[in-house]
């Protein structure tokens, strides 16, 4: 292929793949601005890596990756003041029109119960979460992607489910 050709490929899989990075970064980082930080990082990431990466391998799981070590270098930096504690993980905010008030406002809040909670996970937890929940990813790519097993993603991933349902069961005996 070409030189002309592969950066017309790579510019082709990022424009497709470009919201669906940006929303794991808003996830991982739980704020817009540092996500875009992230996301740049990335990006430029994907570009120097682009040699080296595998036509057999996902472009999804590959870029995926990259936007994960991203956020690892952002808090190795000592950027985490840029991590909120509040964002909303939800694609796309529930129309509150839908719902009666009280129960809209019951809902927004424990959405926001949960991001917080979710947030404050220590990172390795909160990726394997938002990998496997928000963003749907199967155990083995998520274990390829973090350089480690299975069998630890599913370890990794029963202890922040277990820490959150603690920790939102204290929220919910509050109320």
């Amino acid at each position: 292929m070409s030189d002309a050709a592969d950066r017309q490929l790579l510019d082709r899989l990022v424009r497709e793949h470009l919201a669906d990075l940006m929303r794991l970064a808003v996830r991982l980082t739980g704020n817009v601005d540092t996500a875009e930080d992230v996301l740049q990082d990335a990006l430029t990431a994907i570009a120097r890596s682009w040699g080296g990466f595998r036509s057999a391998a996902s472009f999804r799981t590959w870029s995926t990756r990259i936007v994960v070590n991203a956020f690892r270098d952002h808090l190795r930096r000592g950027d985490r003041a840029g991590v909120q504690r509040t964002a909303s993980l939800d694609e796309e905010p529930a129309d509150p029109s839908n719902r009666e008030p009280t129960h809209a406002a019951e809902h927004a809040e424990l959405e926001q119960q949960v991001a917080k909670h979710v947030s404050s996970l220590p990172p390795r937890q909160r990726e394997v979460l938002i990998l496997t929940v928000y963003e749907e990813l199967p155990i083995a790519d998520i274990a390829a992607m973090l350089d480690t097993t299975a069998a630890n993603v599913h370890s990794t991933l029963y202890a922040a489910r277990q820490r959150l349902a603690r920790e939102l069961a204290e929220y919910l005996a509050e109320k």
